[in-house]
């Protein structure tokens, strides 16, 4: 009995750790795309962080069950106003990547929108793709 009642313990335990463990490091991951994109568009990522808020179940392209997490974060264009920005993560890749972009004359605002998606690479030659011959040496 003693065996059995350890077993109810550490099974939710050791569940509990990998999901601590596993959303800090797709923490870390949405922190390093925010930190890019505002490097890439020449914004400053305030508070240098996300947040996290919301993670459900869904499946991959592959069929396979994989945790999306949504985090938010801030940017600033001038160090003065603050503007909102998404990222979703698709287990540990980037599927989508939302920032406000500020229209610096006041007038309005636009949102940019950077959607990935994974596939399996089929062997499927195109019509496009010339092939070269190879030179003999």
């Amino acid at each position: 009995m003693l065996l059995m009642d350890t077993i109810l313990w550490i099974i939710p335990a050791a569940l509990a750790f990998w999901y601590w463990s596993d959303t800090s490091k797709a923490r870390e991951i949405a922190i390093a795309h925010g930190k890019r994109a505002c490097r890439d568009m020449n914004l400053q990522l305030l508070d240098g962080t996300v947040v996290r808020y919301k993670t459900r179940l869904r499946r991959s392209s592959g069929g396979q069950m994989c945790l999306v997490r949504d985090f938010s974060f801030e940017f600033t264009p001038d160090g003065i106003r603050r503007y909102p920005g998404h990222i979703r993560l698709l287990g540990s890749r980037l599927q989508m990547l939302d920032i406000q972009s500020p229209d610096l004359s006041g007038e309005h605002d636009t949102s940019v929108i950077l959607s990935a998606s994974y596939r399996k690479k089929k062997n499927v030659e195109s019509d496009k793709v010339i092939p070269f011959p190879r030179q003999k040496q």
